[in-house]
């Protein structure tokens, strides 16, 4: 009974310490999101501007998807914030590919869709959500690019 106990306040307080670091976290990102971000001098071309501009909105709205309150179920929270996490880097991954140059960090890009695409979903079916919608004009990677990604994860 005294192991039984011990081990109830155990866990009790391992939850409690997760649901205090994830509260803590969520609060932190959201903070940050009140400061002034500027477009550097130097990013005088509009497409470069255009650039950094989507990458702070996918940044903000990263972070303040992120901000979730606990359930009580560690599976579930973990996939309520890793879920804007990988939305963050689809986001960022988009503007590498509408305003980069470089076919190496093209590829990667892609590499990174599919990869997080793939993740997302395996979280989603883990927990027993099911898929998003799909749109019309939902962008795939498949549709996004000319090459197929080159990695893909395995389960």
């Amino acid at each position: 009974m005294v192991a039984l106990s011990r081990s109830f306040i155990g866990k009790g307080l391992i939850s409690l310490g997760t649901i205090a670091l994830i509260s803590a976290t969520s609060l932190a990102l959201a903070q940050d999101q009140t400061k002034t971000r500027q477009v550097p001098a130097g990013a005088t071309d509009s497409s470069e501007q255009e650039f950094i501009i989507d990458n702070a909105l996918a940044l903000s709205k990263m972070s303040l998807a992120m901000t979730v309150d606990p359930t009580g179920d560690v599976d579930r929270d973990f996939v309520a914030i890793m879920m804007p996490h990988h939305q963050g880097a689809l986001d960022m991954a988009r503007a590498e590919l509408k305003y980069g140059h470089n076919g190496e960090l093209q590829r990667l890009a892609r590499d990174i869709m599919a990869e997080r695409e793939h993740e997302m979903s395996a979280m989603r079916a883990a927990v027993g959500d099911p898929p998003p919608a799909q749109s019309s004009d939902t962008p795939t990677t498949e549709t996004n690019s000319e090459h197929p990604p080159s990695a893909r994860i395995q389960e």
